[in-house]
């Protein structure tokens, strides 16, 4: 009778050794998860079989997103180069100047902007879809002047030009602005293509500015002064595109020369 107690304990310590075995086994075919809980989100770590990589679930009420490979981040399509042509819009709105503003009418298939985009930031919104599109870049702008006797002078108050009898084959100013613009950017991806939208503002310091002329025998002159152009000033922009291709159109709000010292135009 003695023997019958040792025969049990040795049979319960086979079956806890087997089951401890069998438990063990069992952890190593199981993946490794934790829960990770944020506010009103849970976040689930799940370690694959043999292997350190690891899937990462956000879980919301009852909505599951999986990150990784089927998330993309918010990639702008704005910057790069730019090309425009400049005009002017009296406070009138009209395109057509004054007779005592003629001599700044330009040419206008001369008068061109050249932007360049040098640093941009895009800050998503809703996924790929809208996001905050800001950089900072340079912006040239050309005024070719239609009448090419007429030079503008910067020894005054107020902006003045002399009449020179001698006729310039090229007669411009050029500015030279700092460019830091600030915009939603909305995507409308299709099958083969992306369609974009952008809408925002832009401000901009001005760094130089130029007048220059070029004779008909080929002589140049340049006189770089301020000729009473607004430091600072800010603006509206619209553009739309197709994948890296866009066409932009810009509206300087704040007046191209500063106030009472030359006209009221707005680029």
């Amino acid at each position: 009778m003695k023997i019958l107690p040792i025969i049990v304990a040795l049979l319960l310590t086979t079956f806890y050794m087997y089951g401890q075995a069998s438990a063990d086994t069992l952890n190593q075919d199981m993946p490794d998860t934790t829960y990770i809980e944020l506010k009103n989100k849970t976040i689930i770590i799940i370690e694959k079989i043999g292997s350190k990589e690891s899937n990462i679930h956000h879980e919301k009420g009852d909505h599951n997103e999986e990150m990784g490979t089927n998330s993309r981040s918010f990639e702008s399509n704005f910057g790069g180069f730019e090309f425009g042509l400049n005009g002017y819009l009296t406070p009138e709105n009209s395109f057509s100047l004054s007779e005592e503003n003629r001599y700044l009418e330009l040419e206008d298939s001369r008068s061109f902007e050249i932007n360049l985009q040098l640093i941009d930031i895009a800050i998503p919104i809703v996924k790929d879809r809208i996001g905050l599109v800001s950089g900072l870049g340079i912006s040239w702008n050309n005024y070719r002047f239609e009448n090419k006797t007429h030079v503008l002078q910067n020894d005054s108050s107020v902006l003045y030009y002399d009449t020179i009898n001698q006729d310039f084959n090229k007669n411009k100013l050029t500015t030279t602005y700092l460019m830091a613009p600030l915009a939603l950017e909305f995507h409308f991806p299709s099958a083969d293509k992306e369609i974009w939208v952008l809408a925002g503002a832009f401000a901009e310091l001005k760094m130089g500015s130029y007048v220059k002329h070029v004779t008909t025998d080929g002589d140049k002159e340049k006189a770089k002064e301020d000729f009473h152009l607004n430091t600072f000033r800010y603006g509206l922009r619209a553009q739309v595109g197709v994948n890296s291709w866009s066409i932009y159109c810009s509206y300087t709000m704040t007046p191209l020369f500063k106030k009472d010292e030359g006209p009221e135009l707005y680029q």
